[in-house]
């Protein structure tokens, strides 16, 4: 039945999708026979699956880079059942690894509930669950919270992530019109923000909840990353499938060989061995998420800011000095607010794209003058958007609504206590009662109130990837 219903979901989006996701489960299966039958450990298995890896990332990367030049549309899923498919040439050869069928394979490499934009269910972890699929129905207290959490995220979908995209869809389009203040550019940086944060996490919200549905345990996708207090914390906690991807099958491999090189003492050797997997390891998440120049200098920029940030951190232990609980929460106060106007201008670089726009927004960011003589004059309040036409205070106050669920509030993978998911408030934590169960109907009423809103609908960002 899944793989029906992944067919059928493949070929809405048009033959060519079907045609690529039929090609990898067939080719990645066969290429998975032959290497069974190989000696572990030789030389020529160790070419098999590089060369069967090789051969999963080109369609990748030939469409990534023909982007750059035409308007291209990436196969339905390619860029997240690509990565599925490397997992299972790499896990699927260990001799304790599962074996599943080809229905039950497919099943895997189709599954309709994470084929668009994941979460990425790497083989090693998933296979055990695909083995048990169907031996047993799934428990009906997760088949009530898997159907909540889908109407969570199209709630968070509609309700959060759109309107945020029409704000900052206005003030973009206004900045030809005229020059841009500094409400409008942080209106942009910030909003896009958000509607990136809210419009990726209600599809994992949505992929986890149809995956609870048939028993099904996905990977949590997001730990309220905006929270995070450093660089790193941000890193891990964002798009976690895929950095896991990338913590295992990219840095890992190329830190083992790295920290072999002629380096002395040990202890220079391992930190250049950290800092090329590191480098490496961005890079190439840069490069899943867009073949574009300006990305890759920014995944670059952001592994030499962590190896930096290493750096410092391993020459500030030589000299440890104790701080106090108020120093401790003033760093990490202004930690996260650094990183949350960092992602902020990263997000506006991503979302402009056009130099010359992006020319005329970024300086709007850091002027000062103009964002106090704006404020200072309560007249001029209703022209905080002047070319955009917004509803100035209505704009800002829901900015900060949004920026307080975001920042103070748990997040949905804690109240419906997925597993693997820590922390949040036990009195907000999800239960199979009749209290929850009129909430859900009310979910209900607002996903279906959000879904048919005569306002424009937008498609869920990380598909186009």
């Amino acid at each position: 039945m899944l793989v029906a219903a992944s067919v059928v979901f493949c070929l809405m989006a048009g033959p060519v999708s079907l045609a690529f996701l039929a090609a990898s489960i067939l080719g990645n299966f066969a290429v998975m026979a032959v290497i069974r039958r190989m000696t572990p450990g030789s030389t020529a298995r160790r070419l098999v699956v590089a060369g069967a890896v090789l051969a999963n990332l080109a369609p990748l990367a030939a469409f990534k880079v023909t982007q750059q030049f035409l308007p291209l549309v990436l196969p339905l899923g390619l860029a997240f059942y690509t990565l599925q498919q490397i997992t299972f040439l790499i896990d699927a050869q260990k001799p304790d690894a599962e074996r599943l069928g080809l229905l039950r394979y497919a099943a895997w490499g189709s599954f309709f509930g994470q084929m668009p934009a994941g979460p990425i269910g790497a083989y090693g972890r998933m296979a055990p669950q695909f083995a048990r699929l169907g031996l047993a129905a799934p428990a009906p207290a997760d088949v009530a919270r898997g159907l909540a959490l889908v109407l969570a995220g199209v709630v968070k979908k509609t309700w959060l992530a759109d309107p945020m995209a029409r704000k900052v869809d206005a003030v973009l389009t206004a900045v030809d019109l005229g020059p841009v203040n500094p409400v409008e550019a942080w209106t942009a940086a910030w909003g896009y923000m958000l509607q990136l944060y809210f419009d990726f996490s209600a599809y994992s919200d949505i992929a986890i909840g149809v995956g609870l549905c048939f028993g099904l345990l996905l990977s949590i996708n997001f730990n309220s990353p905006l929270k995070a207090a450093t660089p790193g914390q941000y890193v891990m906690r964002w798009h976690i499938s895929l950095m896991t991807f990338v913590r295992d099958y990219v840095f890992e491999p190329v830190f083992r060989i790295a920290r072999r090189l002629p380096i002395r003492p040990t202890a220079r050797r391992y930190g250049v061995a950290w800092a090329l997997a590191t480098l490496v390891a961005y890079l190439v998440v840069a490069a899943w998420h867009t073949a574009a120049p300006l990305p890759l200098l920014q995944g670059l920029g952001v592994a030499m800011l962590l190896i930096g940030l290493q750096f410092v951190r391993q020459t500030a232990r030589a000299a440890p000095r104790p701080l106090s609980a108020f120093e401790q929460g003033a760093r990490r106060v202004a930690g996260q607010a650094l990183i949350l106007m960092a992602v902020a201008v990263i997000a506006l670089m991503l979302r402009v794209g056009d130099g010359g726009t992006l020319g005329r927004v970024l300086p709007a960011l850091v002027d000062l003058n103009a964002l106090t003589a704006l404020f200072a004059d309560p007249a001029r309040l209703p022209e905080l958007y002047p070319n955009a036409r917004l509803p100035g205070m209505r704009t800002l106050g829901m900015m900060a609504l949004a920026t307080v669920v975001v920042l103070a509030c748990p997040n949905t993978m804690q109240i419906f206590g997925v597993a693997g998911a820590s922390g949040g408030w036990s009195r907000l934590r999800w239960r199979p009662t009749l209290l929850w169960g009129g909430l859900t109907v009310a979910l209900l009423a607002l996903a279906l109130i959000g879904v048919t809103r005569p306002v424009h609908q937008y498609g869920f960002i990380y598909a186009q990837f």
